[in-house]
């Protein structure tokens, strides 16, 4: 077992979880990809540009 901690704290839980549910409409994705969505959207960043054709359909994307 890696994580052997009774209290783990996950900074931008909010943030995280959007990433997850992005992520498990469309695993093809890759959690990564949804995480910097989340993050971007979050700060005010959006669209968020990228060259990736699926990551470019989501919404506060701009396929470049």
């Amino acid at each position: 077992m890696l994580l052997n901690h009774r209290d783990l704290t996950i900074q931008e839980a909010d943030t995280v979880e959007a990433a997850l549910g992005q992520f498990r409409k469309r695993p093809a994705l890759g959690f990564s990809d949804c995480l910097i969505l989340e993050i971007a959207r979050k700060a005010g960043h959006l669209p968020l540009g990228t060259f990736d054709r699926d990551l470019g359909k989501l919404d506060g994307t701009h396929k470049l």
